[in-house]
């Protein structure tokens, strides 16, 4: 029998363990595989992500032994984006490995997501992911509560995009409701576009 697992708000100490869970967690993720074919390239996508959105103007949870993390934004900075040189030095890497097809499913990516952005505003769950060895333990639900609790507090609603049918159930579990799914391209994978009512 496993303890109920702690979570806590991430800090810019967390910078590596957090690194290293969401790389980690993503390594069978059917869109980020799709997108970024090199996983080798995870840290590096992720470091970016953390350090120069979510610590400054994010809400970070993470699990107290850093084996599972989420990364929220709130709605004052629902819209933006990672540093242009940051994605500039990412998509450069990139196209060194793979030529410039991970370059057009980035904008079929994003193509698809801006499409079904709600206007309203929300609070955005970008990712969320446990590794790999400790799955089913709760803890993927534990980050989840914490997250939508800020919500409710605030009366605000909450949105994501589920990369995996698998994660689908626990989403709704917790409130959220498929709103539209849609496949990136013809021969890419399917996303989920899942919105909670505050409660």
């Amino acid at each position: 029998m496993h303890s109920a697992p702690t979570i806590r708000n991430g800090e810019a100490s967390d910078l590596q363990t957090l690194v290293s869970t969401l790389s980690d967690s993503f390594q069978q993720d059917p869109v980020l595989n799709w997108v970024i074919p090199r996983r080798q390239l995870y840290p590096a996508f992720f470091r970016l992500l953390i350090r120069d959105v979510f610590l400054p103007r994010g809400i970070i949870h993470v699990e107290e032994h850093g084996r599972a993390a989420a990364l929220w934004l709130p709605p004052a900075h629902r819209h933006e984006l990672a540093p242009p040189l940051g994605l500039l030095r990412l998509v450069l890497s990139l196209l060194a490995y793979e030529g410039p097809r991970p370059l057009w499913r980035l904008r079929a990516q994003g193509r698809v997501y801006s499409y079904h952005l709600p206007m309203e505003p929300h609070y955005y769950l970008q990712f969320i992911g446990c590794r790999e060895q400790d799955r089913g333990r709760g803890i993927g639900a534990a980050l989840l509560k914490r997250g939508i609790r800020v919500c409710d507090e605030q009366g605000m609603p909450a949105y994501l995009e589920s990369s995996n049918r698998l994660n689908v159930p626990l989403y709704e579990r917790h409130g959220f409701e498929t709103i539209a799914s849609e496949p990136i391209s013809r021969q890419g994978p399917t996303a989920w576009f899942m919105w909670r009512k505050p409660r």
